[in-house]
């Protein structure tokens, strides 16, 4: 258990405690109900990951959760974070990021990926992730065009289910560089965060 001034940061153990934070993390982000793969896929893993599943509790109210999960291969994804508004600016969301972590270790875990939530980026960077803009694309949109608009970086071709991806190696997270595809018929951006637990560099 970890004390961060007046809440209490401990592993979700149970199927009712894991519910109740499903139920929190839905109060913060609602726009996840729908087609969120949701509580089931984490009861799936509670008994065995439950050191990247956690909350905070201020006296027996939950204030704060953090979600993740294992991939395999030493792998590992944070899939949720959020903090109630009543208890932000008190470094409660670092500690919760900080708790996974710790539990990823202890579960073998050598990197964590997440997507970031829009807008959120610049928390991920200061705990220490790196960010690659990530580009998906499907027609009319054509690989060669995307590409072509940046030439000036390093470039990763991927493909995930079907669809074709482009990851842009960039040294930090840039806002601009989603410009350059915007309004392009097709064309998916996001930035994606990684850390490495090991405290290496992730390789690009």
């Amino acid at each position: 258990m970890l004390t961060v001034g007046k809440f209490t940061i401990g592993p979700i153990r149970t199927s009712q405690e894991l519910d109740l934070a499903c139920r929190f993390l839905l109060s913060i982000f609602p726009f996840l109900e729908a087609g969120w793969r949701g509580p089931g896929f984490f009861h799936e893993r509670l008994a065995d990951e439950s050191a990247m599943m956690l909350a905070a509790k201020r006296d027996e109210e939950i204030v704060g959760v953090v979600l993740g999960h294992v991939d395999g291969d030493g792998l590992g994804t944070v899939d949720h974070l959020a903090v109630a508004a009543t208890a932000r600016g008190r470094g409660l969301g670092s500690a919760l990021l900080s708790a996974l972590e710790s539990g990823a270790r202890s579960l073998r875990v050598r990197r964590l990926t997440l997507g970031s939530i829009e807008g959120a980026e610049g928390f991920y960077e200061k705990c220490g992730y790196q960010g690659r803009l990530l580009l998906q694309f499907v027609p009319p949109a054509r690989r060669d065009e995307v590409a072509a608009l940046f030439a000036d970086f390093a470039l990763v071709e991927t493909r995930w289910q079907g669809v074709h991806q482009l990851w842009v190696q960039t040294p930090r997270v840039d806002k601009t560089l989603t410009n350059r595809v915007g309004g392009r018929e097709g064309v998916h951006a996001q930035w994606v965060m990684d850390k490495d637990l090991n405290g290496t560099r992730p390789a690009r």
